[in-house]
Order: structure tokens, then sequence, then C-alpha cells
């Protein structure tokens, strides 16, 4: 007889069933167990009965099913392979001693049948049947004289352990495919370790890898290195109205394109002698880094300079569009600038912030650059301080009536007061407070109080109709501002024509679809819009025509050499004549001389504001100045 002694019919070998059977009893001592008709609703199981034994027949089916088992008689005995095969019973009893019609034991067949799954019990009428049994690797044994109810019973459990060896061995199965899915993403994820998958250009890392190797090799060969930041004004103004996926090509275009440039500008440098380094990396989401070995020299970096420029402004198409970018480009030069990785990349971006703040461009490296951060970060620390104390103060310029000379109305503005009762200017804070997000909250204060103020000083009787707040672009793309002001004019009882909102040419308008439809909607309010520093911005025609402008102030660098310049008394009085043919109210802004006054009164401005008149005082000086005859 062949020796099968370690077969066994529950997957995995004998040493296996000996872990899942403990396993399956540990599941058992904390209640998670099968019961009789098998887990999470499976429908009863099967055991299949090879016995020619009367008590079988009678007993088996009773006790069987009060264990939850349905039993099945193979209907040959002889051919009990095949009708194994052919219902996959969870459990087969079978007498040990029977005989397939080749003369074979059926226990022999069944248990050598690759397809036969099924763990199987043996019935044993003597010790020959039993060392057979052992030999063929029966799941269970039971000898006569043979107790149904018991044979039952060890049914029931061989078909539980059966099922739960096939859940555990498909949760095994589930765990190999979900490692091997975590291992491809490892591998995905080391694959991007290195490089951006947007562009395929190196990622800030790889970067200061590839930095730390272009310096020693500038060491080793006696040259310099120009590392280079480029960024993007109102690159989000891009994804905003291509969508992320089309602002991906124009990353994608902007990587390819600096790529180029680097290639051009490497073949160039034919007198620089030993390894020629030159490498273009994504040090974020939309800022790319450059490296170039180079000889130091200041024609090489003009060289450089207007390459990059040349490149960089030249237009990207995407899906159909063209897009021009503003760029910003900062460069730092090593050995003279830094000698780090980081040190380079980081005064690099600081040279191309500087450039950034200036509206664009190029800007080398320079100490006052670190130093701009420096206090740029205090400045920001201090703000935020300064917000919370309640340092910030207010303090009110007339609007002087033209024509009479009376104070009809005053403009907030805001105050920075040091310690030492210096003052930080706004120039200087107010972008601060814009870019740390922390505008939005000192435009509602500023906002607030002033129109707290206008209440006081009406209910006082004092001879004032509006008052005039400056709104930053932040504020308007909140999409709560609308919101804000009006809930601001109800608080104190304000009229809303008695609030005049000035937004800075320069600054608010851009065309942005969101700050327009903001725009409409406080015009809808009834609040009174202003043009500030009118002249000075790129498309000052343009948002005449196309905002709900109730005020044009013309800005003070026309009004400075008004009296003795020809040319801006002509510009004035255009600007003056186009706000009178729009109807709208016309403000000369920065009027400090008697000779301006009457120049801005002869070409028919409606109200004035300077120096001439009062600086910008505190809210109980402003009150005396109502009270005053007028200039």
């Amino acid at each position: 007889m062949k020796d099968r002694r370690h077969r066994s019919r529950l997957p995995g070998g004998s040493d296996e069933t000996a872990n899942f059977t403990q396993t399956l009893r540990s599941l058992s001592e904390t209640g998670t167990s099968a019961d009789a008709h098998g887990e999470f609703g499976e429908p009863p199981q099967t055991a299949l009965i090879v016995c020619r034994d009367s008590a079988a027949r009678k007993w088996g089916p009773r006790w069987l099913r009060d264990e939850g088992l349905h039993a099945a008689f193979a209907p040959d005995v002889a051919d009990a392979l095949s009708t194994a095969r052919s219902i996959c019973p969870s459990v087969i009893i079978v007498d040990a001693g029977l005989k397939a019609r080749s003369g074979e034991l059926l226990f022999d067949q069944l248990t050598a049948a690759a397809d036969v799954e099924a763990p199987i019990i043996a019935l044993c009428a003597g010790s020959r049947d039993v060392t057979a049994a052992m030999d063929g690797g029966a799941y269970e044994i039971v000898r006569k004289p043979y107790d149904w109810r018991l044979i039952a019973n060890r049914a029931k459990k061989t078909a539980q352990a059966r099922a739960s060896a096939q859940r555990l061995g498909e949760a095994h199965d589930s765990l190999n495919k979900a490692l091997s899915v975590a291992e491809s993403a490892r591998e995905r994820l080391r694959s991007r370790e290195s490089f951006e998958p947007v562009t395929g250009l190196p990622n800030r890392s790889k970067f200061l890898e590839l930095l730390g190797r272009g310096m020693a090799a500038a060491d080793r060969d006696n040259n310099a290195l120009a590392v280079v930041v480029i960024g993007f004004n109102r690159f989000r103004l891009v994804i905003e109205a291509l969508g992320q996926d089309n602002a991906n090509l124009v990353l994608a275009e902007v990587g390819g394109l600096l790529s180029d440039a680097l290639r051009d500008a490497a073949s160039a440098q034919a007198n620089t002698h030993g390894l020629k380094t030159a490498a273009a990396a994504i040090i974020d989401s939309s800022r790319f880094g450059m490296m170039l070995t180079c000889s130091g020299d200041g024609d090489e970096l003009a060289e450089l300079q207007q390459m990059l420029v040349s490149r960089l402004s030249r237009p990207v198409q995407v899906s159909g569009q063209t897009i021009y970018l503003s760029a910003c480009v900062g460069a730092t030069v090593y050995p003279d600038d830094a000698g780090d990785p980081d040190g380079l990349l980081q005064r690099a971006d600081n040279a191309m912030r500087d450039a950034q703040s200036r509206g664009g461009g190029f800007k080398f490296y320079c100490a006052e650059t670190d130093a701009a951060a420096a206090r740029k970060l205090k400045l920001e620390h201090m703000l935020h301080e300064a917000f919370v104390n309640e340092q910030l103060s207010i303090e009110y310029q007339p609007l002087t009536e033209t024509a009479t000379g009376q104070i009809t109305g005053a403009e907030a503005l805001l105050r920075w007061r040091q310690p030492d009762n210096s003052y930080i200017s706004p120039v200087e804070f107010v972008p601060i407070a814009e870019e740390s997000g922390l505008m939005i909250r000192i435009g509602e204060y500023v906002l607030d109080k002033a129109c707290g103020q206008l209440k006081s000083w009406q209910e006082q009787g004092l001879p004032i109709s509006h008052m005039c707040v400056n709104v930053s672009k932040c504020q308007l793309m909140s999409g709560e501002f609308v919101e804000s002001v009006g809930r601001i004019l109800y608080e104190h009882q304000i009229r809303p024509e008695c609030l005049e909102l000035e937004l800075s040419e320069r600054g608010v308008l851009s065309g942005d679809y969101d700050v327009i439809s903001q725009l409409h909607a406080l015009r809808h309010l009834g609040v009174k819009l202003s043009i500030d520093d009118f002249g000075t911005g790129d498309s000052a025609m343009a948002y005449l025509r196309e905002l709900p402008i109730d005020v044009m102030k013309i800005d003070r660098s026309y009004i400075n050499g008004l009296a003795e310049n020809e040319k801006d008394a002509a510009i004035t009085s255009a600007m003056v004549a186009l706000g009178q043919r729009l109807n709208l109210k016309v403000v000369a802004e920065g009027v400090e001389s008697e000779a301006q006054l009457d120049v801005v009164r002869g070409l028919g401005c409606d109200e004035y504001q300077g120096f001439l008149q009062s600086p910008a005082v505190a809210a109980q000086v402003f009150a005396r100045l109502l009270q005053a005859p007028g200039k």
C-alpha cells in the first residue's frame, strides 16, 4: 500500500491543518465560530454518505439534519467518485472497506482524486480499515458500532472546519493581492521620489542633490554655478480659468521650454573647462529651479538673464488657447552668494519673490534681498500681534467740495503706530497683510469702525454725507464680502449710498470675473464704488466701460505738477471731461497748494482731497474740521 501518512484533506498539509485547528479553536473561544447553518447566511452544507449499512440510510439523514447538514447518498456505491465530483459535498462519510468497480478501495480512490476537496470521515469495521484510513489521511475515523449522532456531530464540525479553511484561504489570497498592490504602490512612490510626474523633471529633493553635485564639480574645475528660481504672477488665475488638467499642460510646456533653454545654454559654453552641469527641476506646484555651470563673470550672467527673459516671454499654447505667463526670475551664484544647496536655493527664491513684488522680471540676489525678506517676515509677525492687541488705528482725511470748500465726506485710512510714535506705511504692511491672509479680518475691522464713526458723527448733527473705505482684492475674492458689507450697514443703521468703497486700479481691478460679479452685487446693494489712483493702471478705459463705477479719483501724480506742467494739465483735463461725460463724480487726490486747487476747480472737479485741507487725522480732530467754515 502506498504511503500517504502525511496527506490531509484540508489545504496546506498536516502542519497547516494543526495551525488552522488552533485558529479555529481560538475563534470558537472568542465567540466567532460558525453556527450549524453556516456563517454569513450561507446555505446548509451537504454530507455525501457512501455506505451499504442499512442503519446509515435510516439514522444518517435524521442526525445530519439535526446538525444542519443535508444528507446525500451515492446512487451507485461503486461509482461514488463520480457522485462526489457532481455534487461537490462539504464532507464525505465513506465505509473504508468498500471497493470501486476497479477493485480499488473507494476511500483510496476518493483521497487520490485531485478534484475532490471534501474532507473524509472513514467508517472502519476493524483494525485493518483503521490503519488504511490513517495512512490515507482521513480527517476523522469512526469505528464500529457506528453512533450516527456522533458521526453527524463530527461531520458538522468537519464541514465547518473546511468552510473556515476556505475562508482563511480566501483571506490569505486577498491579503497577498493587497500586499502585491501595496508593493506596486511603493514601487511607484519610489519612482516618484526623484521626479515630478506632470513635467517629468526632478523634484525639489532631487534638485538639491543635483545642486550638491554641481557645486562639487564647480569647485573641482574652478567654475561658478548659477542657480535660478522661476515663479509666475497670478498662476492661480490660469488654474481657475483653464482647470487643473490644462494648467498641468502649461507647466509641462514650461518645463520643456526650460530644458531646451538649458541645452542651448550649455552647448554655447565653448570656453568652459571641465564638466558642464545643467539641470532644470520643479520645486513646488508652480515654481521651477535651474542650475547651470558658468564662469561667474558679468557678461555671461547677463547672457543667461537675456536668454531666460526671452524664452519665458514666449506664449504657451494649450487646448487651442494662447497663454502669456508673467514670469518672475530670481538668480544667485555659487560660491559668491551661499555655500550650501539649501542656502543657494533659498536666496534664489528670495530674489524671485523680490522680482515678484516688483511686478515681475529678473532679479539677482544681493544682501538687501535677505534683509528685505527678514523684515517682511518680522512685519508679518508684528502685524498679527498688532491686530490681536488692537494696536491698529484709523484716521480720517477730508473729502472737500471744490466749489464751496465744505467738507462733505471722509476717507478712512488704516494706521499702524509704533511704540516710538513712528508709523509703518500701509504701502509696506498692506501687501504683507494680503499675502498672509490677515487682510480680510483687518478690512472688516476698518469697515466696521469707519461705519460706526460715520453714524456717530451723523447722530451728532455734523455735516458729513459719506464715508470712503479702501477695499483689497482679497476681500472681494473671499466670497463673503457683500454679505459682510450688508451686515455692517444694518448694524450701524447707515444708508448704503452713504458708503463709498474705494478700489485701487493698480491692485483690485484685474478683470477677474469673480471680482466683477462682487462689484455688481455691491452696486445692487446701493453702495457707491470709486476708482482710486485713476490713470496709473493698464486698462483704465476698460474699467470705466465694464464696471459699475460712481466716482473717479485722479491720481496725485497728475495733480503734483498740475500748475507747472502743461502735459499733466492736459491729461487731467481730459480725464475730468471723460468722467463728466460718463456722469461720474470726479475727485482730485493730493491737492497741496492753492494753485493746484485753482486749476482743479477750473477743470470742474467735484471734490478734492489733500494736505491743503488736512492730512488724515484722528476722529476727534476730524469732528472739529466739520464744524469749521469751508476752505
